[in-house]
């Protein structure tokens, strides 16, 4: 008998009423790796499991005749699932239900206390019934799942409720409960549902449909809201009906559903036909001509580039209920890093108590004047006042993630500033599909600057034949950390303050005299200790050793505001040498330039950012032909029109 069998017949022989889904009741082989881990993990926690999906659930969930679902596997879960539930308790929601795709999924629920708020996918329903190791975009694994979301979402609906679909790389921000009531009152719409825009037409203190729905646009079906309505069921028929057909994952289908022809251009499907009233804001499906469709404003239901680059919601005075960290990263580390920034991510408790840091300040250089208000024949230049700035700032960082590799300490990240967005596909202005909201400079997510996988998987680490820093690594924090509540007051007040003295530091010193004043630090905890810089490593390792020594409990958080005028460098080349490697290999390009501006101008299509200061580029790689470095380019000699 398996241990899941077990804890459900112990659950029965306590009094309390379980519900045992056909496929717990088969021998589970745990595979390797996190699943496994967690599953153990949730087990022994004995919080039990989820229950089938029944009627009573769903209507006793139920507030106003609404329920927000989720579908999750057992490969997102151990990514984003128990964030997911941290988020939507603290929006406040209370209508919400998760249905566990697998056993894993549903003990790792059972475990965080939500077995009233899920089910087991009733696996009759679900056409595919296959598992993967691994969460791979656009594998068959992943396309499937998709459509088994749909398959699941028809099976809550059928029992009369209005639905919210919600994707698990969604965070809610507050109850868009209000919002969707609104719209069965005022509007005809069935179905309003976000898209892949990073712009809206609303203006300030327009918070409803979005003004200009039209079936050009492409429809993202990580959230939408289903009202009842008659031809509901014959509508996700329709929809269903097109996972046969491969045309691709659920949101293909969708797409195709409602936009036919204006999908991927194929004459020979019907076409979504736009409404006779525009203030009624939607149109008619092209494969359900009844279905009114809608679309949420991505100001409000945002994306990661609505929230990160384009803060639409702020400069629109728009209510956030969700962000979709679509846009933001091309893999599951780096969405997980702008839900961190966002402090909505769900690490465990010695993630915020455990580390010794390292922070810094970072210097910006000034903006050109009017730079936010170039046209488009000023690209070129933005990419470059880009590309510089954000070289300059890692040039920087380059100075503290070596204090930091020395120290073994970990680092929190500053907020980078960004003046132009990263893309796959070519920018205009900077900004992307033309949008006009985004203010240069914003906050970068990490991976326009950083490789966000490398760093939050610990690779920089020095190797084995290192010398004395062998087996030291830098691992990150995101730059909100100090900021976050879970992070303990005593760590946060445990500070002490390295600068450097403004004088030349004089010859001969002895290691016992490179400090050269302590006094309270000026943020009313602490200390100030000025140094006589720059420090060698070997200088700067006695140094900051005597200081955590002086420190009650060591000190837990060393700041450097100038740490390239703190730290001279290494004194092995060969270590340096491996450092520079290991710098330049965590730091990403920027892309794209447009495809007539890389033809016209003999470009790139993408700018490798440097983190090593110019002393040091000797250590740089060559690059494959699609990028370059900015200081090998030829000056640019102005615009398509000869504007400078």
């Amino acid at each position: 008998m398996n241990l899941v069998l077990l804890l459900a017949l112990s659950a029965v022989a306590a009094g309390q009423q379980v519900h045992v889904s056909p496929w717990f009741t088969e021998s589970l082989a745990p595979e390797r790796g996190a699943g496994s881990r967690g599953l153990k993990q949730q087990q022994a926690a004995t919080g039990g499991h989820c229950g089938p999906l029944t009627k009573e659930l769903v209507l006793g969930v139920a507030k106003e005749n609404t329920v927000l679902v989720t579908v999750i596997d057992k490969i997102v879960w151990a990514q984003l699932g128990p964030s997911y539930v941290d988020n939507i308790r603290a929006a406040n929601i209370s209508y919400w239900l998760i249905a566990a795709l697998d056993p894993e999924t549903s003990l790792g629920l059972g475990a965080m206390g939500a077995t009233g708020h899920c089910f087991n996918a009733p696996a009759d329903r679900l056409v595919y019934k296959g598992t993967d190791a691994q969460y791979k975009w656009g594998s068959n694994h992943w396309t499937q799942t998709t459509w088994n979301k749909v398959h699941v979402m028809k099976a809550v609906y059928e029992f009369g409720v209005h639905i919210i679909h919600s994707d698990t790389d969604v965070v809610w921000f507050s109850d868009p409960l209000p919002y969707f009531t609104a719209r069965l009152r005022t509007s005809p719409v069935h179905v309003v549902i976000a898209t892949d825009a990073v712009q809206t037409q609303n203006v300030r203190g327009d918070t409803g449909l979005e003004i200009s729905t039209n079936p050009h646009t492409n429809i993202n079906t990580g959230i939408y809201f289903m009202r009842q309505w008659a031809g509901g069921l014959a509508f996700f028929d329709v929809w269903l009906s097109f996972q046969p057909k491969n045309v691709g994952h659920d949101q293909d289908g969708f797409n195709t559903l409602a936009r036919g022809q204006f999908f991927r251009g194929d004459q020979g499907m019907p076409q979504a036909v736009l409404g006779p009233d525009p203030s009624e804001r939607l149109y008619y499906a092209a494969y359900s001509k009844t279905t009114a469709i809608s679309f949420l404003p991505a100001s409000m239901f945002a994306n990661a580039y609505t929230y990160v680059n384009a803060r639409l919601w702020e400069k629109l005075d728009h209510p956030l209920y969700v962000v979709h960290w679509v846009w933001g990263g091309s893999t599951m580390e780096s969405k997980r890093q702008n839900m961190r920034d966002a402090i909505k991510f769900h690490d465990p408790p010695e993630y915020y108590s455990s580390p010794s840091l390292v922070t810094f300040d970072l210097e910006q250089l000034p903006m050109p004047g009017g730079f936010n208000r170039w046209e488009l024949q000023r690209t070129e230049e933005m990419i470059r006042f880009h590309v510089t700035a954000a070289n300059h700032q890692l040039q920087q960082a380059y100075y503290a993630f070596a204090i930091a590799l020395i120290t073994n300490r970990t680092l929190v990240l500053p907020r980078f500033q960004c003046y132009c967005s990263k893309n796959w596909y070519q920018t205009q202005s900077c900004r992307i599909n033309h949008e006009t909201a985004t203010t240069f400079p914003f906050t970068c997510a990490l991976s326009h600057v950083l490789r966000a996988k490398k760093l939050n998987t610990g690779q920089f680490a020095m190797p084995p034949g290192a010398g004395e820093y062998a087996g030291h690594k830098v691992l990150v924090r995101e730059y909100s950390f100090l900021d976050n509540p879970k992070v303990p007051d005593d760590i946060k007040r445990s500070f002490v303050e390295v600068v450097p003295s403004a004088l030349p530091r004089p010859g001969g010193l002895r290691l016992d005299q490179l400090v050269l004043s302590t006094q309270p630090a000026p943020r009313g905890h602490g200390r100030r200790v000025t140094v006589a810089a720059p420090l060698s490593d070997w200088e700067l390792r006695a140094v900051l050793a005597n200081i955590s020594a002086a420190t009650p409990g060591g000190a837990r958080v060393l700041h450097f505001p100038q740490p390239a005028r703190t730290f001279s460098g290494f004194s092995k080349h060969a270590t340096w040498d491996v450092f520079d490697e290991l710098m330049q290999r965590h730091t990403t390009h920027w892309c794209c330039r447009s495809p007539p501006d890389m033809k016209a101008f003999n470009l790139t299509e993408r700018l490798q950012l440097v983190a090593l200061p110019p002393e040091r580029y000797k250590s740089l790689a060559p690059l494959e032909a699609r990028t370059s470095y900015l200081h090998t380019s030829r000056p640019w000699q102005g615009g398509r029109n000869g504007v400078d």
